[in-house]
């Protein structure tokens, strides 16, 4: 177990200007970001989301103040504490934190960041260790659902080392199972929000098919074709398309009224930015990715997704689970494009191909996901404390009372 100071012990003997937090700053998966244990942090949510602004050095879109990476993927904190469910071993919260607005959203789960969850228990404490293989079932507090996590410990520490490849990061690692188990319903309480498996929204004269899955996060799946893209486009070229981002907004918007967090799609982007997600559905296709050529052969269908009104450098997690789910529904748009067999999913994005094992069957009740399970690695990077300047925080609170 590693050995962190106590909350706010160093700091004001050193330095009254500031205060100081414990925290692990750990990759997991394909984002990054610090994590606390939940007695570490102010109960008062807006108390705590003041403190992480200031940590993170937000608003600001270079971030320059703090830890925070300019990126959606690098802007994220996860909260750790001992188990309030019946089925589970951990509470996890995943926190996306604000870059250029003053605001933490607590809407959805990482997937990335849940790789590293196991991990940090581990190393703070707060599970035994157990070799060759520690498992532990982390209680999602964002979505109320139970995933069990495998990863292999040696010397009483999570193993680093392995073969296992995440596409956006270099080099390999030791493999960390995820099994998302029956993960639908995160936020409507049903894997349908709508009750169909296809739905068709406006953009202004035109009409585009969507399918709205909610399977561990709710993600709005609608064809490249039909916002007159391919699906292959890298990141940087879907930002610098405005009409293009402005349908995947609407899109989401669109799915946003109907989980009933705004009233109008246009309120979206400033009351609900991170959830729901949106994904653009391509057929496979060959296009280049940062570490080379990426070949049609080696996926099954070809995804692009949006984070917080930017598009992802590779995909998250939640939304290569929710994508496979969506993959085994007959009639989405997902499963047209998808030439994927039996439980596999082969998802080219922009960094590489994510592989998903999804079952789902059909029953008298409708469709229920028996299984969704994927493959991260981990590693912790840095360890102490955290700082925040007092007046900062001040700030940042004067902001969100406003």
């Amino acid at each position: 177990m590693l050995h962190v100071p106590a909350k706010g012990t160093a700091a004001p003997a050193r330095d009254p200007q500031q205060i100081s937090v414990p925290a692990l700053f750990m990759r997991g998966g394909s984002s990054r970001g610090a994590f606390f244990l939940e007695e570490d942090l102010p109960a008062d949510r807006q108390e705590r989301a003041a403190l992480l602004l200031a940590c993170y050095g937000s608003p600001d879109r270079r971030q320059i103040d703090g830890i925070g990476g300019s990126d959606p993927l690098t802007s994220k904190a996860a909260v750790v504490g001992r188990s309030t469910h019946p089925e589970a071993d951990l509470d996890y919260t995943f926190l996306q934190v604000g870059i250029d607005r003053p605001m933490v959203s607590s809407g959805g789960n990482c997937g990335n960041m849940l790789a590293a969850v196991g991990p940090f228990a581990v190393l703070r404490g707060l599970i035994a260790a157990e070799e060759p293989e520690t498992s532990v079932r982390i209680h999602t507090t964002n979505t109320g659902q139970v995933v069990t996590a495998r990863f292999r410990v040696a010397g009483g520490c999570p193993c680093i080392e392995g073969e296992a490849r995440v596409p956006g990061v270099p080099g390999t690692g030791s493999s960390i199972a995820l099994d998302f188990g029956d993960c639908a319903g995160a936020v409507s309480g049903k894997l349908l929000p709508t009750g169909s498996v296809r739905d068709r929204v406006r953009l202004g004269a035109r009409e585009v098919p969507v399918s709205f899955v909610d399977a561990a996060t709710p993600f709005v799946f609608v064809p490249a074709a039909a916002l007159g893209a391919t699906g292959a486009e890298n990141p940087a070229e879907i930002l610098a398309n405005a009409g293009l981002m402005a349908d995947l907004e609407a899109v989401r918007g669109w799915a946003a009224t109907v989980l009933g967090l705004v009233g109008r799609a246009e309120e979206a982007a400033w009351h609900s930015p991170n959830i729901p997600r949106v994904i653009m559905v391509g057929p496979p296709q060959d296009y280049l990715a940062p570490d080379g050529p990426v070949a049609a052969d080696a996926m099954d269908v070809c995804v692009r997704q949006l984070a917080m009104q930017k598009p992802h450098n590779t995909l998250a997690v939640t939304g290569a689970v929710c994508s496979a789910v969506a993959g085994r529904l007959p009639g989405s748009v997902v499963q047209e494009l998808s030439r994927a067999e039996g439980d596999r999913t082969r998802l080219g994005h922009p960094a590489g191909v994510l592989t998903v094992s999804a079952h789902v069957r059909e029953g008298a009740d409708g469709w229920r996901i028996e299984r969704a399970a994927v493959e991260r690695t981990a590693r912790l990077l840095m360890a102490g404390e955290l700082f925040a300047p007092r007046r900062r925080i001040e700030e940042v609170r004067a902001l969100l009372a406003g």
